[in-house]
């Protein structure tokens, strides 16, 4: 068995609030409650950065679809196999048919130009940030307001964290959803399996 904190359960909880954002994360969320589960250790802390994640993607032109493969880019960038795994369900569908343009070398022919640049914004932020040159920012700025890229850099900058976090745990999905269980770390294929 491993010494690393496991995940808790809504049955773990005598929080009435962490309980039901555990249940939701059961359903919603990525169909899985293990992340949200180890988060729940700290309570407070968590429910900050539910609300946090809540958040983001409420304005005019930042999406979810858009923060999704951002997200899975900086998964891959980091060899996360359970955020490599897990798909944020809401825009599972409509995230689907880009997913191979994301995963490896980002294919710009197959992206929109603001998904172009918002995917490798993740990717070098996840990689090496101290090449986000000035220029790269003149290209974001013509794509994105200022208060968008600020957005994009936060979401992201919290994704990398996070990931690093679900590695330091080697986090594995649950059970009880539909996702493999057996992940591996280092994540070796970028595009794992899914059920």
């Amino acid at each position: 068995m491993s010494s690393r904190p496991n995940p808790l359960t809504p049955e773990d909880v005598d929080d009435d609030r962490v309980g039901k954002l555990l249940e939701d994360a059961e359903t919603g969320w990525y169909g899985d409650a293990a992340f949200f589960g180890a988060m729940a250790r700290c309570p407070p802390i968590f429910e900050h950065l539910v609300a946090a994640f809540e958040s983001f993607g409420l304005g005019a032109n930042v999406d979810a679809e858009l923060l999704e493969l951002m997200r899975l880019k900086v998964a891959e960038s980091h060899q996360c196999a359970y955020c490599a795994t897990v798909r944020t369900l809401d825009v599972r569908e409509e995230v689907a048919p880009k997913e191979d343009a994301v995963f490896g070398d980002v294919d710009a022919d197959a992206l929109s130009r603001r998904e172009y640049l918002a995917v490798s914004l993740a990717e070098v932020l996840s990689n090496d940030p101290h090449r986000l040159s000035d220029d790269f920012f003149a290209e974001l700025g013509r794509e994105f307001s200022d208060d968008e890229i600020v957005e994009l850099l936060l979401f992201a900058a919290l994704e990398v964290g996070l990931d690093r976090f679900c590695i330091a745990l080697e986090l594995q999905t649950t059970d009880d959803s539909a996702y493999p269980d057996d992940l591996d770390y280092p994540l070796e294929n970028p595009r794992p399996k899914t059920t």
